[in-house]
């Protein structure tokens, strides 16, 4: 269900020379310069992803899943082979800390065990870089964001939602819509403690929407057809198998897959979309 989060003080990236796409102060002429990009993120390694991924492959769609290393519920988890072949197929696998513990408030030494290691075992695994990092339970602070950069990371997953715009700091990467149902409090708490106006903004014109997911996840896609931005759909798929709700995210997906004028990327590449940082070009480290 919806997770809470705790939000730290603002990280930055680093990014090459090459001058950033400019959107703003350009009135109606913008939305023509905005790309229409839809990305997902999907959290806790279940063997459910395997399937979620077949779904995301046949409509278009990319997306990061984000693995804890130590297995922490009973649950059936994705092992090695299976992160390489999401990883060979075109997803992204990012690290989800090492026991999947809240990292808000752990001292350093606690914090370098749960984000240091699982970034070079990841990357053992796929042979490749692991560039991005979701917080567990949504939960980090400013020590948080300091000990991702210090490690190589180029930028984190948060759990806000409501959001569309390209406007948000790497290491503090919103979400559009959650594959679960939510009740109006449970957004209410959500976009109270992200502090953005856009969420506020969202929650009120939305608000008759908003224990419907899958309507809310429609219009709010739809808004980023008219004006440009981005969507983020993300989840668990455990949660997904626990409530049935296999052919509402069909049906999601379908709304949104395979349209020629949107950009599906995954989490990473969505940070080279930000007006602000350009195209990355190395890691994160300090």
């Amino acid at each position: 269900m919806l997770e809470v989060e705790t939000r730290g003080t603002p990280g930055k990236v680093l990014a090459d020379t090459q001058e950033a796409p400019k959107y703003s102060h350009l009135g109606k002429s913008a939305e023509l310069q905005i790309p229409r990009i839809v990305t997902t993120s999907w959290d806790d390694g279940d063997r459910a992803d395997l399937r979620l991924a077949e779904m995301l492959r046949a409509r278009g769609i990319k997306g990061t899943f984000y693995i804890p290393i130590a297995p922490y519920a009973p649950r059936p988890l994705v092992g090695p082979a299976d992160l390489r072949t999401l990883s060979s197929g075109g997803f992204e696998i990012g690290a989800h800390s090492v026991t999947h513990k809240p990292l808000w408030r752990l001292s350093a030494e606690e914090l370098a065990k749960e984000v240091g290691p699982c970034k070079p075992m990841l990357e053992d695994i796929i042979g490749k870089e692991v560039r991005m990092f979701c917080y567990s339970k949504g939960r980090y602070d400013a020590n948080v964001i300091r000990t991702l950069k210090e490690e190589g990371y180029w930028g984190a997953r948060t759990v806000r939602m409501l959001a569309t715009r390209l406007e948000f700091d790497p290491f503090e990467m919103p979400t559009s819509v959650q594959i679960v149902p939510n009740r109006k409090y449970n957004y209410m708490k959500n976009v109270a403690r992200a502090r953005k106006l856009e969420g506020v903004q969202v929650f009120l014109r939305h608000i008759t929407r908003l224990d419907d997911w899958l309507e809310l996840g429609k219009r709010l896609f739809d808004s980023v057809l008219e004006k440009g931005g981005m969507w983020h759909l993300y989840g668990h798929s455990h949660e997904i198998e626990k409530l049935g709700l296999w052919r509402d995210l069909e049906e999601m997906l379908d709304y949104v897959g395979n349209r020629k004028d949107v950009i599906y990327v995954p989490n990473f590449e969505l940070i080279q979309f930000l007006p602000q940082q350009g195209r990355p070009t190395g890691n994160g480290k300090l």
